[in-house]
């Protein structure tokens, strides 16, 4: 393949002279086909320099992703932005409006979730879904990963309310890909329900972990149970620093006195905050699978 120049299709269909007009500015662009559909959205500290990386992008370098868009696109525009945090917001809004398809990661709003606390004594009720619940304590917009994260603490709320019951008993739809969307339980001897509602309300307000102490597992009966109830719980504990504390926090700084957050600003404001802020990556609906460390063996004598 070295013996041959090698194809820039950017650079032969629009010409260096396009790319030299490109300012070196934060900014976003967007790429389009053939029949000026938008496929690709994108955002830059400095447009000529990311501009300059797809004219450039050799077959033999490149990844195959960015091969075939440029292959792709027959048309480039860009807007200029006061700020890179400007950029990211602008790039954030334009994706909520042309869905492109090479855009693999897209903030669509479908993909956040919301979380209700509510109940009467004596027991709790948890409900998630894409919208609040009436009449009960909401809190959110929270991205995908949430779902994870609820049915790990369904599975940690269902063996605090169980206790010395083998995991062997725990209901088949909490083991499920996807939580369910209602659950209910009468909380263990020794706390109240409404203490139980409102550590849980103050968790997913990002005010209080003290449920997670509450949640923190006892010796199980095996060692998978163990690390499984560890796995849940760590996942917790990722969740309240990057969905329930940050959103609290992005409310403070935004003056935010409404009770929920929709989904289209939680966005804007991840967008204008960059890519520091965002939580690890979690698929919803992803099979849960804790990874198992078997234990030490014993010295050998």
């Amino acid at each position: 393949m070295h013996l041959l120049p090698a194809a820039l299709p950017l650079r032969e269909r629009l010409g260096e002279a396009f790319f030299r007009q490109v300012p070196r500015a934060p900014g976003v662009y967007l790429m389009r086909d053939r029949g000026d559909r938008v496929i690709y959205v994108g955002q830059s500290g400095n447009l000529r320099q990311r501009l300059g990386s797809y004219k450039n992008a050799r077959l033999d370098r490149a990844p195959r992703k960015t091969i075939r868009l440029v292959h792709a696109v027959h048309s480039l525009t860009w807007e200029v932005c006061a700020s890179p945090a400007a950029a990211r917001l602008r790039e954030a809004q334009l994706l909520r409006v042309h869905r492109p398809p090479f855009n693999i990661v897209n903030p669509y709003p479908p993909a956040c979730r919301f979380i209700s606390v509510g109940g009467e004594d004596p027991e709790c009720v948890l409900q998630l879904g894409p919208e609040p619940v009436a009449g009960a304590a909401a809190y959110g917009a929270f991205k995908s990963g949430a779902g994870r994260a609820f049915g790990g603490l369904l599975r940690l709320l269902w063996t605090a309310a169980e206790p010395g019951r083998d995991w062997t008993s725990l209901p088949a739809r909490l083991l499920a890909a996807r939580p369910p969307a209602e659950f209910r339980f009468a909380p263990p001897a020794g706390r109240p329900a409404r203490a139980w509602r409102e550590a849980l309300q103050g968790f997913f307000g990002g005010t209080a972990r003290e449920l997670l102490d509450w949640l923190e597992p006892a010796p199980a009966v095996n060692l998978f149970q163990q690390r499984f109830q560890e796995a849940d719980l760590e996942l917790l504990r990722s969740f309240y620093q990057f969905g329930p504390r940050r959103l609290a926090r992005l409310r403070r700084e935004h003056a935010w006195t409404a009770e929920v957050v929709p989904p289209e600003t939680l966005l804007d404001w991840l967008a204008e905050a960059g890519p520091l802020a965002e939580p690890p990556s979690e698929t919803e609906g992803a099979t849960f699978s804790p990874t198992l460390t078997p234990p030490a063996a014993s010295p050998t004598p």
